[in-house]
C-alpha cells in the first residue's frame, strides 16, 4: 500500500487534473460528501461543499470560462498529522476568459487541508478546506527592497 504522502499527492494530482476543461463531475471525488468541504477561491468566492463547487465550475463552462493547464511551480510540500494532512504548493493556471482566444498564465498559492475521510467515514483522504490565491507580481516583497 503506498504512504500516507503518496496518497495525498495522487489526490492533489487528480484534482490539478480536473481543473483543465472543468470536469465538474469528476471533480467531486476529490473531497468529501455532503456540505463538509469549504473553500476560499481564487475567484474571491467562498464555497459550501463539493456541489456548491460544482455549480460554480458548470456555469462558468457556461459562459466560456476555461483552465486549459495547470502545474505547481513550488511543492507541494505535505505534512501528515495522524489523519490530517496539510499540503502548500505555489503554481500557475492557464486561464481562458470569456470572449478571449488564449490563455492567461495566472500565479497562484493553495493550502489545502485533507482529513482521511470521506465524509461518510471510510479513510479515504479527501481536500476538506482549500484556500487558493492570486500571487501579487507587482509588490516588493519586502516592501522597498
Amino acid at each position: 500500500m503506498s504512504s500516507d504522502r503518496e496518497q495525498i499527492l495522487d489526490a492533489h494530482k487528480g484534482w490539478y487534473e480536473t481543473n483543465v476543461g472543468l470536469s465538474a463531475d469528476k471533480m467531486l471525488e476529490y473531497f468529501p460528501a455532503g456540505d463538509k468541504y469549504h473553500q476560499f477561491n481564487l475567484n474571491g468566492h467562498t464555497y459550501h461543499g463539493a456541489r456548491d463547487k460544482h455549480r460554480l465550475w458548470v456555469n462558468a463552462a457556461k459562459i466560456g470560462l476555461d483552465i486549459t493547464a495547470i502545474k505547481d511551480t513550488v511543492g507541494p510540500d505535505v505534512q501528515v498529522y495522524g489523519d490530517v494532512a496539510l499540503l502548500t504548493a505555489e503554481g500557475v493556471a492557464d486561464l481562458l476568459l470569456p470572449g478571449q482566444s488564449d490563455s492567461v498564465p495566472t500565479p497562484f498559492r493553495t493550502t489545502e487541508f485533507y482529513r482521511r475521510d470521506d465524509g461518510d467515514g471510510k479513510p479515504v483522504w479527501k481536500i476538506w478546506h482549500m484556500h487558493c490565491s492570486v500571487m501579487d507580481q507587482q509588490m516588493p516583497k519586502y516592501g522597498t527592497e
